[in-house]
């Protein structure tokens, strides 16, 4: 299993880069695990759906990394956003095992 796509934006508008990718790509990817880095928290759940125009992302079965804390459904808003990983497989443990590895990377002023 491995990474099938991660989308950032070093501008820190991600909004734009999701619309560009929606219809390449990002629309079969529904239903997978993935990670959201945003700038409330870290959060690993399943990708329900993602509005291209705004950029605004909704996660089913959502957990938050950094606090330890578990959604049934969360929606963050695009302007939020600041990468978004999906998985290539149906795998919760290694959503979970690569949000740590990204917490990991961060300093707490970035969270």
């Amino acid at each position: 299993m491995s990474v099938g796509k991660i989308i950032n934006s070093p501008s820190g508008d991600i909004r734009s880069v999701l619309q560009r990718e929606y219809n390449a790509s990002l629309k079969t990817f529904q239903g997978f695990w993935s990670v959201v880095e945003s700038n409330v928290g870290l959060f690993v759940g399943r990708l329900e759906s993602i509005n291209p125009l705004h950029g605004d992302i909704v996660l089913n079965s959502v957990s938050r990394v950094d606090v330890k804390c578990s959604f049934d459904k969360v929606w963050i808003r695009g302007s939020q956003v600041k990468s978004l990983y999906v998985l290539g497989g149906k795998d919760r443990d290694r959503a979970e095992r690569i949000a740590l590895r990204i917490l990991s990377g961060l300093h707490r002023d970035d969270l």
